[in-house]
């Protein structure tokens, strides 16, 4: 009689847990195009267009207790103060991978993927955050002919 009541109540507390998890989506996109982007410098880079290729990277995390690490990543994150500003860790991170694993100097457009799932009423989370776009090098830098933009 123990071992029944003990199996009914470990049932009845994943079947519980089952209905208190949680998900949420989310994916980001640059608003602008490459044209219309207000970058203000004082040169210009010919960038190799006819070589750019598709790049990708993911980083996965997972957390118990809102603090315990068990999936670690590292702290090598790409930003930057023109046009990566605003990332989280997690975007910047899998940035920094796809820059590094194409072995390209600029990713174009990237776009960010961002899946968070939740258990046993948040005490353990995983989260899943990918990033695509283009990867492209810089051929040369030279130094720009049009002058200071009006300000």
């Amino acid at each position: 009689m123990k071992k029944l009541s003990f199996l009914t109540a470990i049932c009845a507390g994943l079947l519980t847990m089952s209905f208190t998890s949680c998900a949420t989506f989310q994916k980001e996109a640059a608003i602008m195009t490459l044209g219309n982007n207000n970058i203000n410098t004082y040169v210009e880079a010919e960038l190799d267009y006819a070589n750019a290729k598709k790049v990708q990277a993911s980083v996965n995390t997972a957390t118990l207790f809102g603090f315990i690490q068990l999936e670690r990543n590292g702290n090598k994150t790409l930003k930057s103060a023109n046009r990566y500003k605003g990332l989280s860790k997690r975007e910047a991170q899998a940035l920094y991978r796809a820059k590094e694993n194409a072995d390209v100097d600029i990713i174009l457009e990237p776009e960010f993927e961002t899946e968070k799932h939740s258990w046993f009423f948040g005490a353990y989370r995983t989260s899943s955050t990918k990033v695509r776009g283009w990867g492209v090098n810089i051929k040369g830098i030279q130094k720009d002919q049009h002058g200071i933009p009006n300000r």
